[in-house]
Formats: structure tokens, C-alpha cells, sequence
């Protein structure tokens, strides 16, 4: 009989027992410490201290160019080219010359404000940035810190086109003079505040920080869908156009610039009602003003360029603020094939956009499809370029030290349509124009529906001209634009879970229509090369644009670009090859142009579209 075979028998060692008490014991402490670096992670993202800014470290900068240049137009800008002429009025009064006693001189875009912030559309005079400060990027996510739930008036809610916020880092000692809550003044500390003017009748005051209301909001009762102005001195001064006139009681349409005390939240002035001297009925005033040597300028809608001497004066130890201006210095033009009657078909009067300046020089585009040059000084027109089709778009300045010059970049409308198209379809130009002589360098053009009364084809938002490692690009974003792709769907808009990149497409592939003639409408971002126009990449998606590309930097200068749609998404890019990082969806139209400081964005919503939530103010972080 075979004998049976033994099994072995395993006996638990006692220190069998330690080891594995040990381990377990680890792992418990391993899930203890990540619960609570999470939490600290979720703790740090609701409340982010807001650092004193610094600007982002860039290149040596070349030095200014010579103090010698001046516009000499090329044949081609002549104004007599346009049949444009223009009249000046001083003190109320036609004159036929004029020279300003106390000259205008803008300095370059790096010395506009005295203080941290943005604090006029596109930061400065040159108009090239909606950032201050450094921005810290590694995770390449997008995440909301606070919301604001704000109103409308009538079918004007939430915040409009341009809509740029202002965000400005207040000192202490004019804090301690301001309207603030107590809490601020206690503090004594510097304050970063948001300011925004919605459409809604109010001016609202948040701390970027949490989005606490740091005082009372104005209730000024207008349409105000455009961007504000604070003194760049930094006196606390808010400058606010009213977007959507009213009738005055003869039935003109009337419209103000209001200017209201931050120390004590009044009007102290205002500028407007109905201009007999403009050569257009309607009036209102969407641009932002710009400042320099206490003398504001900005342009109207019904197409009269204004400036003034403020005779502003701050004293923080009295915790007054005053201004005095003085009767307003104005200028408009006409031209051949314009009417005062909006008729179709005619050109219109009247600037949308905000005016950009280089020194005495003020550039401004209009709503008949015409740049032109103006001297301050004299408030002669210099140059008139022809861009095609209507311009809410602000031009950009961009100095040249090799060139010796400065070069404005541009983008139109597409509200005509063209026989190669076929009905309801034109094109939206860019163009890069040499700012001294008014010659155009390059110009591309990209087909687009001609919209309707409720919206644009083309370029409605203003360009981004690259620094740092793009340097070399210029980026725009177009509305209603045709598909290249006859779909959205290879390059659409994320979810906001979205984190993977997507290529940007390096092939500027026209668009074809169907066996109808119809094209496939959508957003389209595109990055040409500033020397010679050419296309480096593009982006396609089927929400539209109305909001500028924003493009933040990091201390390498490395290029981030953030792009707002109209459908309510933000979604980050890498800037050099349009890399498609992360997005988020705000829940409703996005029509405004974001203001960055740091790491925090700040955008108004229309309550209309996108997922259908209300009208917001948002806060969003960079990391």
C-alpha cells in the first residue's frame, strides 16, 4: 500500500504579523495625508491671495525710436484719395486751425499708468494687452473661482461687446480715502478691485480676490456695454460711455461720458448729450478713453473725435478728487459716399472702437470702413487708409526700432457681399499697415456670412500682436467666419473636461460651399506671421467670436492664448502652435474681452445661449 504523502503546514511567524501591521499602517497614513493635501488643494483654490503684481520679465527692450519721427503719408493714404476733409471745432466754434497750447504726447505702451492694472481696453494707448503681471502656468487648467449674478435692462443683460473689465491695484493710503467697506480701509493695504460697468444700469466693485462687493455698485440706469476708464495717473477717477442713447426732449438721440468720483461714488461730470456738430444723428460712445498730460480723448459713434484738458487734481491727504475740463477740442470728418441717415448700402459716420495713440498721433477705425491718422496737436487728419468694410475692431501699435517706424494691425467686418461669394457671404480683412505712412504691408482675407441685424460676420474682436516667443505672430479671431473644413467638428469647442491637445490646423484650406451656395459657419482663431501675413496656424469650431484672444505669459515668456466664444466656453491654448489645453464653460454667450491680473480672469456673460444659466460676472484662475 502506497504511503500517503505529507503536506507541508506554513506557520505564521510573529513577525509575519509586525510586517504587515506595518504596512497597513502606512497605507492608512498615505490616504490620511492625501485627503488632506486635497482639501488643502480645494481650500487654496476658493481663496487664492492676490500678490502684489509684478510685470512679466520680458527681453531687454529695444530703446524708443528717435523723437524725430513723423507721418509722412504714402500717395496711397491722401485723404483727398476718399474725398475726407475735416472740420475742428474749439470752444464751440469752427475754426479753421487749430494748435493745442498744452501739447499731447503719449508715452510708449509700458509708461502709460502710474499704478498696477488694467485700466482702459487694451491696457494702454497701443492697445496690445488685456494682462498684468506675470502668469504662473503648470497643471494648463482652467477653474472658476467666484461668480457675481448680475441683471439687464430690458433685452440688454449681463455684459456686452468690448465689455473689458477693469481690474487696478489700489495703495493703501488711497484706500483708506475711497468709499470701501471698512474692512479695507482696516487692512491698510493695497486693494485689487474689479470695476465693470454692465448693462444692466450698474457699476459693480468686487475684490478680485474672493468677489465680494468692496463698496456699493453705481446705479446709473444706461446701457453701458462698452469699456470704462480709470485715470492713469492713478487718481480715483472712472470714466464710463453710455452704449445705448436715450431722446432728449427735442426726440435727439443723447448720450453721455460720465465721469464719477471713486472716493465718493457721485458723477462729478459728464460729456455729451446731442452733438449738433456731428455728422450723424445717432450718439453713443462704446470706446474707451486714453489720457495724457491731464488731457482725455476718445471717439463717438456718431463720428466726432473729442478731447479735453481735465484739469484733474487728487490731494490723498485731503481725500479729494476734482476736475475742471475745459469746453471740449473736437474734430469730424466726412467723406465721400457717406450719409448722416445710416442709409443701405452708404457708408456710416461714427467710431465703435476705441481710439489707439503713438505720441500726437491718434488712429481710429470707423464704422464706413476707413482708418485714419489724426495729429492731436492739431487735430489735422494726416492719412486715411481704406479698410474695406465696417471696423469695430481697435487697432493695435506695435514700435518697430529696426524698421524705424511703428506698424497698426487691423481687422474689418465682412457686411457686404461679394460677387465671388454669392449673396450674404464678404470678407473679413487683416491687415498690417505701416503707421507712419499709412502703406499697407500685407493684407489676408477669409470669406464670412455678412450677418444680420443681430450680429456680424467677420473680425468684430481687436488682434493680439505677440511678444515674447511669439513674437513673431500676430492672432485674430473671426466671427461668423466659413468653415474650411465644411464641418466644426474636427477642431470644436471641449467640454469642460477636456484636457487633451488637439493640433491646430497649419494649412489655410478656402472654404467651399454647398451645391447651394451656402457655407458651414463657425468661430475661426487665426496666427499669421507679422513680416509677411502668412498663415502659421489655425483653429476652427462652430461657436463664433466676438471676444479679443487674450494671451497671458509665463517668467520664460512662453505664450498662453485665451480665447472667449459665444458659447460660453474659455478654452486655453498653447499661443505657438494653437494647442488646445483645457476649457470651461461659464454657461452662457461670452461678447466680452477678458481682463487678466496674475493668474485671475475676469469676464461678464450675456445670460443668453450657451447652457442657458443667467448673466454672470466670473472670476477665473490660470494654473
Amino acid at each position: 500500500m502506497a504511503k500517503r504523502r505529507k503536506k507541508k503546514r506554513f506557520r505564521m511567524q510573529p513577525r509575519f504579523f509586525l510586517v504587515m501591521v506595518a504596512i497597513l499602517g502606512a497605507i492608512i497614513l498615505i490616504l490620511l495625508l492625501v485627503k488632506k493635501v486635497g482639501k488643502d488643494s480645494e481650500e487654496a483654490l476658493l481663496a487664492t491671495p492676490v500678490p502684489t503684481a509684478t510685470l512679466a520679465p520680458t527681453a531687454t527692450p529695444k530703446p524708443a525710436l528717435p523723437e524725430d519721427v513723423t507721418v509722412t503719408r504714402a500717395d496711397s493714404a491722401n485723404p483727398s484719395n476718399f474725398g475726407f476733409s475735416g472740420t475742428i471745432s474749439v470752444n464751440g466754434s469752427d475754426v479753421s486751425s487749430y494748435s493745442r497750447e498744452n501739447k499731447v504726447s503719449f508715452g510708449r505702451n509700458i509708461e502709460y499708468t502710474t499704478i498696477p492694472g488694467i485700466l482702459t481696453f487694451g491696457g494702454n494707448s497701443y492697445r496690445d494687452t488685456f494682462t498684468y503681471g506675470i502668469t504662473s502656468v503648470s497643471e494648463k487648467r482652467l477653474r472658476q473661482q467666484w461668480a457675481k449674478t448680475i441683471g439687464a435692462i430690458g433685452t440688454w443683460s449681463g455684459t456686452g461687446c468690448t465689455g473689458q473689465p477693469l481690474i487696478v491695484q489700489w495703495p493703501a493710503e488711497t484706500v483708506a480715502v475711497m468709499n470701501v467697506a471698512q474692512s479695507y480701509k482696516d487692512a491698510n493695504a493695497p486693494l485689487t478691485e474689479v470695476i465693470y460697468p454692465a448693462m444692466d444700469g450698474y457699476i459693480y466693485f468686487l475684490d478680485l480676490e474672493t468677489g465680494a462687493a468692496t463698496r456699493d455698485p453705481i446705479n446709473t440706469g444706461i446701457v453701458q456695454k462698452g469699456t470704462a476708464c480709470i485715470d492713469p495717473r492713478g487718481y480715483p477717477l472712472l470714466f464710463v460711455g453710455q452704449g445705448i442713447a436715450d431722446k432728449n426732449e427735442e426726440g435727439n438721440f443723447s448720450a453721455f461720458v460720465r465721469v464719477y468720483s471713486l472716493i465718493s461714488g457721485e458723477e462729478i461730470h459728464r460729456f455729451g448729450g446731442y452733438d449738433r456738430f456731428s455728422r450723424r444723428k445717432w450718439q453713443a460712445y462704446d470706446g474707451s478713453p486714453i489720457i495724457s498730460n491731464d488731457t482725455i480723448v476718445y471717439a463717438g459713434e456718431n463720428g466726432v473725435l473729442y478731447t479735453s484738458k481735465l484739469n484733474a487734481a487728487f490731494d490723498v491727504a485731503s481725500g479729494t478728487v476734482t476736475i475742471e475740463p475745459e469746453r471740449l477740442v473736437k474734430m469730424r470728418y466726412e467723406g465721400t459716399g457717406y450719409s448722416r441717415e445710416d442709409m443701405a448700402g452708404s457708408r456710416w459716420y461714427g467710431m465703435d472702437s476705441s481710439v489707439a495713440a503713438f505720441r500726437n498721433y491718434a488712429y481710429t477705425t470707423d464704422n464706413g470702413g476707413r482708418l485714419q491718422c489724426v495729429d492731436l496737436n492739431t487735430m489735422q487728419i494726416k492719412f486715411v487708409v481704406d479698410i474695406t468694410d465696417e471696423t469695430d475692431s481697435t487697432p493695435v501699435i506695435e514700435e518697430s526700432y529696426d524698421d524705424n517706424t511703428i506698424y497698426l494691425y487691423t481687422g474689418s467686418q465682412a457686411r457686404s457681399s461679394n460677387d465671388d461669394l454669392g449673396d450674404g457671404y464678404g470678407y473679413s480683412y487683416q491687415r498690417k499697415i505701416n503707421g507712419l505712412t499709412g502703406a499697407v504691408i500685407w493684407e489676408q482675407k477669409w470669406p464670412c456670412s455678412i450677418g444680420d441685424a443681430n450680429g456680424s460676420g467677420g473680425i468684430v474682436s481687436t488682434p493680439h500682436v505677440g511678444k515674447g516667443r511669439i513674437s513673431n505672430l500676430v492672432i485674430y479671431s473671426i466671427s461668423l467666419a466659413a468653415l474650411s473644413n465644411g464641418s466644426a467638428a474636427a477642431a470644436d469647442t471641449p467640454t469642460p473636461e477636456t484636457t487633451d491637445e488637439a493640433a491646430a490646423s497649419t494649412a489655410a484650406v478656402m472654404p467651399q460651399p454647398d451645391a447651394n451656395g451656402a457655407y458651414t459657419l463657425g468661430g475661426r482663431i487665426v496666427a499669421l506671421d507679422k513680416s509677411t501675413g502668412a498663415v502659421v496656424w489655425s483653429i476652427e469650431q462652430s461657436n463664433d467670436y466676438w471676444s479679443s484672444p487674450v494671451v497671458v505669459y509665463d517668467e520664460q515668456g512662453k505664450a498662453y492664448l485665451i480665447q472667449c466664444d459665444r458659447g460660453g466656453y474659455v478654452t486655453l491654448y498653447d499661443a505657438s502652435t494653437g494647442d488646445k489645453l483645457n476649457s470651461i464653460d461659464l454657461g452662457s454667450r461670452i461678447d466680452s474681452t477678458p481682463a487678466v491680473f496674475n493668474n485671475m480672469l475676469v469676464v461678464g456673460t450675456r445670460g443668453k445661449g450657451g447652457s442657458g444659466k443667467a448673466s454672470v460676472i466670473v472670476c477665473v484662475k490660470i494654473s
